[in-house]
């Protein structure tokens, strides 16, 4: 960011920064540094790894190792898991390939990872899998030395290093697996604290649409930036997606850093090391989304009211999407408002709008998210808390850790049969994501009249499945459930189960026909 920001957007070989449109649409639906929200306490923050674990076992068996004076390496990640131990994507992508007992996912143009000795493959090549979605099933292969030998999978990152379609078998970063339980990354804490999202960038959409910005200009302002950056913290420009910059490595570097690529790197980690800040912090999300913010509202040391005005005067994404472009990024040729630039920001802008702004209810709003005040979407929690697949079982080890963190501070553990409750889960989100602090803790007779008398809400007792909005609640006899659209793996809903599962995905039945559910959906306020 930054009058000296010159660099075109397509053009210059190994610049990666730049993305061609079809490679950050996909990126939108959460690229490698998308992390699911969990309920921790606040205060920490943390950046989200560029992997989940591809398996349940959270340790590597054999890491990689170069030649040694033999010749021996290990090109790859082993994990030491029994036959038949479920294999799981590292992150959002496209299966490219199942050939043999091996799958090959891209996730970006140039990135892929490999998983290899399966026994089972569940997905199919072209199918889009999200991250954490089961994609097989462990088998056996026999690896030279040091690589293990019998029952394990074999993990690979591959990346197109030089953007002429030939693939380098690369070693991840040591610390590139986890699934991150910081609060930076969560939707815990309610007004004022931590972010709510599936990815980074629907983190950073949330963030502007809860601090004073309307959901088209907060899609203005993160098309830009999967356009600069990915929304990844620590990328440094020229490098691949996934790979981290401390701000220590990039402080006296004339290219751009972060969310925004502010150019040059020190312009923000400066200001920011001379307030206190450790370069822990500096490189997280929910940092630089705070900075950003306050530079659009003139503050820090290198203030952009200028900027700040311009996106709040936009009456639309393609207007806020240009707004942001020309008087904050002011990348080369900004002021030509024919610049293909704007086209594919637009463009960008607009799908991060069709794919965020219906979270909470499906509103659309003109002035922040009115529906949930602290920026709470109501979607991104139920997904988080609940498990993508079905098949779980019904007291508290089976939950998901986010749900098992989440209801004792949202909700109660009192009572029987807790953690498979229908509406103590659906409670639980509301409560969680700021949309309804009000909303009934449990019991779904309750619930239901709540729904019907408090004005809160819209109810539809006879409505088509193709009128459902993500975030609609199913209320019925004796259960209460979520629809949040997609959740992978051809699911649409999430619920509880009294004494027979956890939270976890499932498909919407019995709707708005008689004797079945009505559907309740919050009020734009």
């Amino acid at each position: 960011m930054g009058d000296n920001k010159a660099l075109p957007i397509l053009g210059a070989i190994g610049l990666v920064l730049f993305l061609p449109l079809l490679i950050v649409l996909a990126m939108i639906a959460g690229g490698l540094s998308s992390m699911e929200a969990v309920a921790q306490d606040c205060g920490t923050t943390s950046q989200s790894k560029s992997f989940a674990w591809p398996t349940d076992k959270h340790e590597v068996g054999e890491g990689w190792s170069d030649p040694d004076s033999e010749g021996n390496s290990h090109s790859g990640i082993d994990f030491d898991v029994d036959d038949g131990s479920k294999v799981y994507a590292a992150a959002d992508g496209k299966v490219v390939s199942t050939a043999g007992n091996e799958i090959r996912i891209e996730h970006e143009k140039g990135v892929q990872t490999r998983y290899k000795y399966l026994k089972d493959i569940k997905v199919h090549g072209g199918d889009e899998v999200k991250r954490g979605d089961q994609i097989g099933t462990s088998g056996s292969g026999n690896e030279t030395t040091p690589g293990l030998s019998g029952s394990h999978l074999h993990f690979e990152l591959w990346i197109d290093k030089k953007g002429d379609g030939n693939f380098e078998n690369t070693k991840p970063e040591d610390d590139s697996f986890g699934d991150d339980d910081s609060a930076a990354s969560s939707g815990s804490c309610g007004c004022g604290g931590g972010l709510v999202g599936n990815s980074n960038a629907e983190k950073a959409f949330n963030y502007f649409a809860s601090h004073g910005y309307s959901k088209e200009q907060a899609a203005g302002i993160v098309g830009n930036m999967i356009h600069e950056s990915g929304v990844e913290p620590a990328r440094k420009e020229g490098t691949a997606p996934g790979v981290k910059t401390n701000p220590s490595d990039v402080v006296a570097f004339s290219g751009g850093w972060g969310i925004v690529q502010w150019t040059p790197a020190g312009k923000m980690i400066r200001p920011s090391r001379a307030s206190g800040v450790d370069d822990a912090t500096i490189a997280t999300l929910e940092y630089q989304l705070d900075f950003l913010n306050k530079q659009l509202n003139g503050q820090t040391d290198i203030p952009e009211s200028q900027a700040g005005r311009a996106i709040k005067a936009a009456h639309g994404v393609e207007d806020a999407a240009v707004a942001f472009g020309r008087y904050y990024e002011r990348f080369l040729g900004s002021d030509d408002l024919s610049n293909s630039r704007y086209t594919e920001r637009k463009a960008t802008a607009r799908e991060v709008f069709t794919t965020y702004s219906g979270g909470s209810g499906g509103a659309t709003s003109t002035g922040g998210d009115a529906a949930a005040p602290c920026g709470g979407n109501i979607v991104a929690v139920a997904k988080s808390l609940a498990w993508p697949e079905p098949g779980h079982g019904r007291n508290k080890e089976d939950a998901k850790p986010e749900y098992q963190a989440a209801l004792p501070k949202y909700n109660s553990t009192s009572g029987d049969r807790v953690w498979s409750d229908c509406g103590r889960f659906v409670a639980t989100v509301m409560r969680m994501s700021g949309a309804d602090p009000d909303y009934p803790m449990v019991y779904t007779p309750t619930q239901e009249n709540y729904l019907r008398t408090s004005g809160k809400y819209d109810v539809f007792d006879r409505i088509s499945m193709k009128d459902l909005q993500p975030g609609d609640i199913f209320i019925g006899p004796g259960h209460t459930y979520m629809y949040v659209g997609s959740i992978g793996n051809g699911y649409n809903s999430v619920s509880g189960s009294l004494g027979d599962h956890v939270p976890q995905a499932g498909n919407a039945y019995d709707v708005g026909v008689p004797g079945g559910f009505a559907v309740a959906r919050l009020k734009k306020k």
